[in-house]
Formats: C-alpha cells, structure tokens, sequence
C-alpha cells in the first residue's frame, strides 16, 4: 500500500503540476492576448490621434493660408482705396488751386486794365489840365495885354488931356 499511495501521491502531484501548468498557460495565452488587445488598441488610439493632430494641422495650415490670401486682397484693397483717395484729394486740390489761379489772373487783369485806364485818364486830365492852363494863360495873358493897353490908353488919353490943359 505504500506503494499504491506513493503512485497516488505522484499521479495527484503531476495532477497538480499539470492543471497548475495547464493554468499558468492559460493565464499566459490570455495575459499575452489582453496584452495584443491592448497594443491594437493602444496602436489605434495613437494612429487615430497622430491623424487628427494632422488633419487639425492641415486645417490649420489652409486657414492660415485663407487669412493671408483674405490679408493680402485687404491690404490691396485699402492700397487702392487709399491711392484713389489721394487722387481725389488731389484733384480737388489742384482744382481749387486753378480756380484761385484764374481767379488771380483774372484780378491781376482787371488790375492792370484799371491801373492803365487810371494812367491813361490821368494823362488825359493832365493834358486837358495842360490845355486849360494853356488857355488860361493865354486868356490872362490877352486880358493883362488889353488892360495894359486900356491903361495904356487911359494914360495916353489922360496925358493928352493933361498936355491940352497945360497948354
């Protein structure tokens, strides 16, 4: 019997080492397939996330692409709204300045018309002046001459009588 136990023992030992190996193998398959599960899923986790990260970069890249070419065709726009405003500006400058600039001409004209006029009529004035004078002149001058000789006259006429009454 002590054999029978011993065969007993020994069969119930690798019994026990089988279904304890027979276990860990279990436990090892399943450990290592969790594992394989784990790593697709870690692996699918990281490729959905490193392909987000690049479609948000790709999305980001076009935006900033559209706010340049949106930055680009502003900065145009204000160019030329500013270009255009100069040269209105400009424009209504340069005709208030041609205004003013006829306007002067014009003055400087009518001036000079007056101021030829006003030289003309004085010569005029002092021609008519002269004249005036002139004849003035020669008026006194004949109007002296006939009372000089009215006086002249007068004495002569008074001597003769005087002489005529001395005599």
């Amino acid at each position: 019997m002590d054999q029978q136990r011993k065969q007993n023992i020994n069969q119930a030992a690798e019994q026990f080492t089988d279904s304890t190996q027979q276990a860990f193998r279990t436990l090892a398959d399943r450990t290592i397939s969790f594992q394989e599960r784990n790593l697709r899923l870690t692996q699918t986790f990281v490729e959905n996330w490193m392909e987000q990260v690049s479609n948000l970069t790709q999305g980001a890249r076009e935006a900033t692409q559209d706010l340049q070419e949106q930055g680009q065709r502003q900065r145009e726009a204000v160019e030329t709204l500013s270009e255009e405003g100069t040269n209105a500006y400009t424009e209504y400058l340069n005709s208030a300045l041609s205004f003013y600039q006829a306007a002067l001409n014009a003055g400087t004209q009518v001036g000079q018309q007056n101021i030829q006029q006003g030289a003309q009529a004085t010569q005029q004035a002092v021609l008519a002046a002269s004249q005036a004078a002139s004849e003035g002149v020669e008026q006194a001058i004949e109007a002296v001459n006939q009372a000089g000789q009215q006086t002249a006259q007068a004495i002569s006429e008074a001597g003769q009588q005087g002489a005529e009454a001395a005599n």
